[in-house]
């Protein structure tokens, strides 16, 4: 009886290991991909295993996973029928490859092909582990794939390093036993099984409650980046070495992790005016992201038809403009300016707003999406009155306060006293708002595109921000405005598109511009009765674009300047003046404080200085950035005055920071070199903005808005 439990657990062990081994590659795909029910597909894993060890016949074993299976995408899916589930994968393939595979196949389609997948791979790994006893290659592919995960994707590998280090000495030592045994049948494997248990053990308990160095290697993606920044490796007409490329996505309900940046166009742009660009707004906070409210209402309208919809009310003044598109992506979306009015392409296209989002669908006649490649927008430009934003009354709708004020019961308590601790002394919705805004600014959040937390499982993405990393891009200055305006129960939503980008030229008094994945950004709108829906824009280092002006009659009132009024003349005591001083009060400050100096007290105020002035010195890349950004915001910002300083200013931080320029090389020449380091093409802009305000060509047409903004970037670029 004993060796028949021994023998069974030798054929259970390493099928269990095998198992665990390939399940390990399935967790993480909830992190990194949509896919979900991961449960599902470990079942089946553990299915395949539990079949190989009872060794059943292989037709049965294959019945057994093919009933499996059925069941799966019949429960996933909702077939009405399992027989019908055959016929309907075989459609589906059909479908797909006599449509020349441009599009993706149906999900049940993919999803049979993984199940698939998975049991080619348990046939290998069980041949590998369990037949051959060959642990190290499934192993270390393993602790590559979840390393690789963990420092590339928006992944903690934390529990899953654990568990591998713990099981894989575990699995190391009882498979090499089973392999002395096998070579030798005296072999004593009783005592190496409880050294097999023991000895990791121990490590782990020795390692856990051990002290812990901090990490002693530098990140290696800031490395890698590093690396293809050197200006000799940088070649434009090549390939992004980056790992993935990010733009605008559909999956929103887990943010966090880095934002790799992606230089390819999406679409370019003929507009006089400057916004952004909408694509959708969602408004359900989860807590670890966004969702879109559950809603089927749809807004047809026709191509060239005039959008009926409502932006604003009558008290937002607008001018109507027009802009032509050119998409280079394959998006069946529109990518449109707030205010928008209609919408004509050559092709013959009906367009449908998911009235929830409002979000754009290009379709035929028949309800089926397709892209457009060209069209042109006529939209309204508002200007945001600031007087009537602030006479707004409060939202009485409990419909649209239930919706746009939503917020998760697992949020922090903090979050919410942080929003009161912010608008604290605020009258009107708007300046609660605005000093919302206006808090993000503030140097204890920095924009940080590379270095940037996912939330764990029980911590909110908003609090982990806010309160612990305070560090970000648009997703975490945009949602945590949302947040905290809600908390004050005051409507707001989430809105994803693009920012204005980069301008290229000027085509017939227009404003060519480029969009690329670069310019994919997220900012707030929140709503005012009687007004609508307002932009703001809380993400370091961005300016919102749009409008607020204040009434005439507070411009002249601000206009007029102030009588001073009289202040009483300063009276001194008749005593102080005429009072007697002595011989000792006569002596002066630095006579007697000779009297009390000594060698000792030089000695130690020189060494003070000494690594005082070390610290400035060796700290200058970190503050004297900073103080030069703060020298230069005070100064009037819409004139040649400002920008030629600025720019000299920036040329010596360049300097300083070690892009030294050569003698014989000209501006725009050093330009470049310091574009292809920072990755960048700001520094080629700023330079022709800088030329037209030196020599006076055509200065009345430099954009100074987007002049001080590249010459932010550029100086934050530099901050080391």
């Amino acid at each position: 009886m004993r060796r028949l439990g021994t023998r069974m657990l030798s054929a259970m062990l390493p099928n269990a290991l095998a198992a665990w081994l390939l399940t390990e590659w399935l967790w993480p795909l909830e992190d990194v991909t949509d896919t979900a029910h991961i449960r599902v597909f470990a079942a089946f894993v553990a299915l395949c295993f539990g079949m190989y060890w009872l060794r059943l016949p292989i037709w049965l074993a294959a019945l057994g996973k093919a009933g499996y299976i059925w069941w799966a995408l019949a429960w996933l899916f909702s077939f009405h029928s399992a027989p019908s589930l055959p016929y309907a994968l075989w459609r589906d393939g059909v479908a797909w490859l006599q449509g020349g595979r441009l599009s993706m196949p149906s999900d049940a389609m993919r999803t049979f092909a993984f199940f698939l997948l998975l049991w080619a791979i348990s046939f290998l790994f069980h041949w590998l582990i369990v037949q051959k006893k060959r642990w190290f290659v499934p192993y270390a592919l393993t602790v590559g794939y979840i390393a690789v995960l963990d420092t590339f994707f928006p992944y903690s590998g934390n529990d899953a390093i654990v568990r591998l280090v713990a099981l894989g000495f575990f699995a190391f030592v009882w498979l090499h036993g089973e392999r002395l045994q096998a070579k030798a049948p005296s072999f004593r494997i009783g005592a190496w099984r409880a050294a097999a248990l023991f000895i990791p053990a121990a490590a782990l308990a020795a390692g856990y409650a051990g002290p812990k160095l901090p990490p002693q290697w530098p990140d290696p993606v800031a490395f890698i980046r590093s690396d293809h920044a050197q200006p000799e490796e940088t070649n434009d007409d090549s390939p992004s070495p980056d790992v993935a490329k990010v733009g605008y996505g559909q999956n929103d309900s887990r943010l966090g992790g880095p934002f790799i940046a992606d230089d390819t166009v999406v679409f370019t742009a003929k507009d006089r005016g400057l916004h952004y660009w909408r694509i959708e707004t969602k408004d359900i906070y989860t807590g670890k992201g966004w969702e879109v409210f559950p809603s089927e209402q749809v807004r047809s309208f026709a191509n060239g038809e005039e959008l009926k919809y409502e932006w604003w009310s009558d008290q937002v003044e607008t001018v109507e403009q027009k802009a032509e598109i050119e998409r280079r992506d394959q998006g069946f979306h529109l990518v449109y300016p707030l205010g928008l009015r209609q919408v004509e392409a050559a092709e013959p296209v009906v367009y449908r707003m998911d009235v929830a989002a409002e979000k754009i669908y290009t379709t035929d006649d028949r309800a089926n999406a397709f892209p457009i490649g060209k069209y042109s927008l006529t939209y309204w430009e508002p200007d945001f009155p600031i007087a009537a934003l602030r006479a707004a009354p409060p939202v009485r709708d409990p419909l649209l306060l239930k919706r746009y004020t939503q917020l998760p019961k697992t949020l922090p308590q903090r979050v919410r006293d942080l929003a009161k601790q912010i608008a604290a002394g605020e009258q009107t919705a708007y300046d609660k708002v605005r000093a919302i805004e206006q808090y993000f600014q503030l140097g204890q959040y920095t924009y940080e595109t590379k270095d940037v937390a996912v939330p764990k499982e029980n911590e909110d993405y908003v609090d982990q921000f806010l309160f612990e990393t305070k560090r970000g891009y648009c997703d975490n200055f945009s949602t945590s405005m949302v947040v905290l305006v809600r908390s004050l129960g005051i409507p707001a939503r989430w809105v994803k598109g693009y920012t204005s980008g980069r301008l290229v030229s000027e085509q017939d008094g227009q404003n060519l511009y480029e969009i690329r994945n670069n310019d994919a950004h997220a900012w707030v709108e929140v709503y005012f009765e009687g007004i609508g829906w307002v932009p703001f824009e809380p993400t370091r280092g961005f300016v919102n674009p749009y409008a607020f002006s204040l009434s005439q009659q507070n411009e002249e009132q601000q206009a007029q300047p102030s009588q001073p009024e009289p202040q009483e003349q300063p009276r001194v005591p008749l005593e102080q003046l005429i009072k007697r001083s002595s011989p000792e009060q006569d002596r002066h400050w630095w006579e007697k404080l000779a009297d009390s100096w000594s060698w000792k007290m030089a000695l130690s105020v020189f060494a003070m200085l000494a690594a005082l002035g070390g610290t400035i010195y060796t700290t200058r890349r970190k503050w004297w950035p900073r103080l030069t950004l703060l020298r230069f915001r005070r100064r009037q910002v819409d004139s040649p005055e400002w920008l030629v300083p600025a720019y000299l200013a920036l040329l010596r931080q360049l300097h300083d920071y070690g892009l030294k320029r050569k003698e014989e090389e000209t501006l725009r020449q050093y330009a470049i070199q310091v574009d292809r380091l920072f990755e960048t093409d700001e520094m080629e802009r700023l330079t022709k903005s800088y030329e037209q305000a030196v020599y006076g060509a055509n200065s009345s047409r430099i954009n100074f808005r987007e002049a001080r903004q590249l010459w932010e970037n550029l100086i934050k670029r530099t901050i080391s």
